[in-house]
């Protein structure tokens, strides 16, 4: 993929990338060897971006468009967890930059999208040179995955409080 001043500006604005956002040529060269590993890939309205279950090796940011992020119930019904559209500098896959895990959620294209495919063993390559870059990147995606841990702990308690109290009849 060619790299240019836009998709830079782009990865800039990306949580995982935000500590080289300020516009030096430390930074701005970081941001073009990341640049460089990224493959644009397209989707059409309705094609499943990332199917929940599968296993992933790639980080996907979303550059055009609007996706909706999906979860399966215990009964395999899906339902929306969220819509995210390009304005919002979002990206998803992230684990995979750390391990190929099986996906916790899907994403499909709710209009036709282009995003930014990271690969995760090219990455890992890439942070193997660039220390700074691994460190700090892998440091947010921990954070990431921290928070979502004591979410879900949370909701966990909240579930089981709800189920003691049904027991009880409460």
């Amino acid at each position: 993929m060619e790299c240019n001043e836009q998709i830079i500006d782009k990865l800039s604005k990306i949580e995982l990338f935000s500590d080289f956002s300020e516009k030096n040529s430390k930074n701005m060269n970081l941001l073009a060897k990341v640049c460089n590993l990224l493959e644009p890939e397209n989707f059409s309205k309705g094609d499943v971006i990332i199917k929940e279950g599968e296993i992933g090796d790639s980080l996907f940011i979303l550059y055009e468009g609007t996706v909706q992020v999906r979860r399966n119930t215990p009964g395999n019904e899906q339902f929306a967890v969220v819509n995210l559209n390009a304005a919002q500098n979002v990206f998803f896959g992230e684990v995979a930059l750390i391990d190929r895990d099986s996906r916790s959620a899907s994403v499909v294209a709710l209009e036709n999208c282009r995003t930014l495919c990271l690969d995760g063993n090219k990455f890992q390559l890439l942070c193997s040179e660039e220390v700074e870059l691994g460190y700090k990147v892998m440091y947010k995606i921990a954070r990431r995955i921290a928070a979502s841990l004591r979410r879900s702990n949370k909701d966990l308690l909240t579930l089981y409080e709800a189920l003691l109290d049904e027991v009880h009849g409460e």
